[in-house]
């Protein structure tokens, strides 16, 4: 009979000889490269913020209100993470190179020259760092970092995606110009002089100037809109009764329509204002986004329909006429005015949807109200930090008072008087 041999116990057993993959990254080099792409994806964040007022192509403009919302739950998830492991969660990069390519890729002399560096220069690299990282950190230890990661590839991924397509198009449509490539050239100088997003690639020789298509940025202060919108403003007047539903329906899902306007206000504040908390920006970028969205939403229910969106009327003044104002009175003239005053409507749209049996708008609609009432929320939390941000001396109630005069006199008339150029 033969003997069993008895097992050994766990304590005598020998250590597994395995050992992590010879391409690590130890904690050190961690830090430095998550910071590297929490810093890429905020300054990308809020340079897309100044360019999606002046952005004239709808696709174009609606993929950056996307992708800013995008990079903006990608450097959230990079916040959360980096505070455990090194203090202050944020940093300025420590590689000069890098710091210089994000700065520069915001002065980009057309829409596409700003689009074409960031999805086919920036973000590119901004991956293959990523996909690295994925593999190459301690997969057990460090899992916390490859979460974030992997979620925001599919972002990343998914986005270049989508703005390929609207780079080719404008292409073959003969609308990147000479001035174009060569800016995408020079980011991708810069890129090769900071050895890639990671910093780990050869590195080459920056180059030794900027160039003549370069443009220094100013934040607009007009929206742009391609050549599919003929009506660039539109009276604000008098608009069907309620109980004319149909007629009414319609005006209302017109005027989500143009809730870009909305968007792009937003955007203004979010690139004008520096220096507030990181929670500050992460709202206000789902606040843009949200109104993206809102935009798409009137977009949608009009096809439904079997009317062109392109056609309604813009109210571009209305955007020329708040930039006469301080980003501050702005974000309060749009959270504490349009969007609080805005509810009682609301509901009573709610109510004759649900009356007249049209599903999709009373679902559009109660969507509309969870949103904004979300922004009022935005509004009385950031508004009183503003405020003490930006130096106003008055409290946030007299403040408050104050602009919403100016807003009842001037905007809910529909006199929009613009005195300065």
């Amino acid at each position: 009979m033969k003997t069993v041999p008895r097992s050994r116990s766990f304590a005598t057993r020998r250590p597994t000889t395995r050992r992590p993959a010879k391409r690590t990254i130890d904690i050190d080099a961690n830090r430095r490269l998550l910071n590297n792409y929490r810093y890429v994806e905020h300054e990308a964040m809020l340079h897309l913020a100044g360019w999606l007022p002046r952005a004239a192509t709808f696709e174009l403009k609606c993929e950056m209100g996307r992708s800013l919302w995008e990079y903006s739950q990608h450097v959230n998830s990079l916040y959360l993470r980096l505070r455990e492991i090194q203090s202050p969660a944020f940093q300025k990069p420590g590689d000069q190179a890098l710091v210089t390519l994000m700065a520069e890729v915001l002065h980009a002399p057309d829409e596409f020259a700003f689009a074409s560096g960031l999805y086919r220069v920036v973000i590119p690299s901004l991956i293959s760092s990523l996909e690295n990282h994925e593999t190459a950190t301690f997969p057990n230890s460090d899992q916390p970092s490859v979460h974030v990661i992997a979620h925001a590839l599919l972002d990343l991924r998914a986005q270049l995606t989508r703005a390929e397509p609207i780079l080719a198009a404008a292409e073959k449509a003969g609308k990147f110009t000479p001035a174009a490539r060569a800016w995408e050239r020079y980011l991708w100088q810069l890129l090769a002089a900071c050895g890639g997003v990671s910093g780990l690639d050869r590195r080459r020789p920056a180059p030794s100037g900027t160039p003549s298509c370069r443009v220094n940025f100013v934040a607009p202060r007009e929206a742009a809109r391609d050549e599919r919108f003929p009506n660039r403003l539109g009276a604000v007047g008098v608009r069907p009764t309620e109980e004319q539903y149909a007629e009414h329906t319609f005006d209302e899902f017109e005027r989500y329509s143009t809730e870009m306007l909305a968007a792009e206000t937003v955007a203004l504040v979010l690139f004008a204002v520096r220096g507030m908390p990181w929670e500050f920006e992460y709202d206000t970028a789902r606040h843009l986004h949200d109104e993206v969205r809102h935009c798409l939403m009137g977009y949608e229910w009009m096809r439904a329909h079997d009317v062109d969106p392109f056609k309604s009327p813009q109210f571009l003044h209305i955007y020329k006429w708040r930039c006469q104002f301080p980003p501050l009175m702005q974000y309060c003239m749009l959270t504490m005015g349009n969007e609080v005053h805005a509810f009682p409507y609301r509901h009573r749209r709610v109510k004759a949807h649900e009356a007249s049996g049209d599903k999709l708008s009373e679902q559009f609609v109660r969507y509309d109200i969870a949103d904004e009432t979300q922004h009022v929320r935005f509004g009385k939390r950031w508004l009183p930090e503003l405020i003490k941000h930006l130096g106003e001396k008055r409290s946030f109630e007299q403040y408050t008072t104050e602009v919403l005069g100016v807003w009842e006199r001037e905007y809910r008339t529909g006199k929009f008087p613009i005195t300065v150029e």
